[in-house]
């Protein structure tokens, strides 16, 4: 196979012997050093002991389940930065919600394809030297968080248009940080309300603002505030202070991308729907690599994946809806790609933002279900210029 590498730990977390075996001779001959666990509970007793480059996750076993045994991965403070592969024969909409709420970073159906796991292997090699690229230019965000609710929430949306966030609750830090990563914060969104009194977030805006004279500067609120407020927020920011309750979630992103990055469209967060479901892609000349998504809309779909493809390529995909018994053929373009980074200050989810070009019947008519025709969606006009 002709691939070299250091001797990097792998769980192997299984509790069929036979899995465990097929997976680990296969890590074995990359090079790398595979630990086989028959349980969640052993894989967190080997976790007290060393951290992992991976884990490979079965989804359903005797005693903890795969998906608990995952959250509690995540939450241990040595290993919240350790990616989570999940390994399931079902592959059902459901299977991929608990994967996904549990903090996982990608699916991989089983039996497992070993050139499949080949390419996470691959990722996760790759994944510090990504880090110290850091994000692409025009898309490092500073968010200084005042109401942890809306900070949840304006993070998690730009993520899914493909920011890269440093993120604080804590006006020093945000300083320090700002600092720290100049050259590679490109706008700086600051939360005056809750945790910052007005007047400190205005005072942590201003010295924002001297540190970084010529980048954009948003400023929000979860509540409303007095018209003095209103005038200071005008000439820190050269904007409008926008505040939540009198925008829909919506409107409150669209106006923030609007001034961070002028020109980008976004799909509108309103319309964003559940769709839990495994991901098959392959560009026209590549192997089927898989991915997990959560949510979508009509014009977009978001993966979580270890292995993305290249912003700009058009894939096919295979997405399988709750209830079908054959998987829905799609056509998409990636309009931003984020492989694993470790080590990055910066966070952003691993995998891609797609833009749907044509979709099937079945899976129109599912979309169309769950969003407001108030929301632009057509059955009849399935290939349209997107907005994601």
């Amino acid at each position: 196979m002709g691939l070299l590498f250091s001797r990097d730990e792998i769980f192997v977390v299984d509790d069929c012997r036979v899995t465990r075996a097929m997976v680990c001779d296969h890590l074995s001959r990359l090079g790398c050093e595979p630990v086989p666990l028959e349980s969640g509970a052993a894989c967190m007793e080997a976790l007290a002991q060393r951290v992992p480059a991976l884990v490979l996750m079965d989804l359903r076993m005797e005693g903890m389940q795969g998906d608990e045994a995952c959250r509690q991965v995540k939450a241990h403070p040595a290993a919240r930065g350790v990616p989570v592969v999940m390994l399931t024969g079902a592959s059902a909409p459901h299977e991929v919600m608990l994967c996904s709420r549990a903090g996982a970073d990608d699916f991989l159906p089983k039996p497992v394809d070993l050139e499949a796991l080949t390419a996470k292997v691959l990722a996760v090699r790759a994944a510090r030297e990504h880090a110290r690229q850091g994000p692409p230019a025009g898309f490092g965000v500073l968010l200084a968080e005042g109401s942890r609710s809306l900070g949840a929430f304006l993070g998690g949306a730009l993520q899914h248009e493909g920011f890269h966030l440093l993120c604080t609750s804590h006006p020093k830090e945000a300083l320090a940080q700002a600092a720290a990563h100049e050259a590679r914060v490109d706008s700086l969104v600051v939360d005056v309300s809750r945790s910052f009194t007005s007047d400190d977030g205005l005072a942590l805006a201003a010295r924002l603002r001297d540190l970084c004279p010529r980048k954009p500067l948003v400023l929000v609120s979860s509540v409303e505030e007095p018209a003095e407020v209103h005038a200071r927020a005008q000439e820190l920011s050269g904007g409008p202070l926008l505040e939540r309750r009198h925008l829909t979630p919506g409107v409150l992103v669209s106006r923030v991308l609007e001034r961070i990055c002028p020109g980008l469209s976004s799909v509108r967060a309103a319309e964003r729907v559940p769709l839990f479901s495994v991901v098959e892609f392959s560009a026209r000349s590549g192997s089927t690599l898989t991915g997990f998504s959560s949510d979508a809309s009509p014009e977009g779909l978001f993966v979580r994946t270890l292995t993305p493809a290249r912003a700009g390529t058009r894939l096919s995909l295979r997405v399988m809806l709750a209830g079908q018994r054959t998987p829905s053929q799609v056509e998409a373009l990636v309009a931003w790609s984020n492989p694993l980074r470790r080590g990055s200050a910066f966070q952003s989810p691993a995998g891609m933002g797609l833009r749907l070009e044509r979709v099937d019947t079945h899976m129109a008519m599912q979309l169309q279900r769950f969003v407001p025709r108030a929301h632009g969606f057509s059955l009849a006009a399935p290939r349209r210029p997107s907005t994601f």
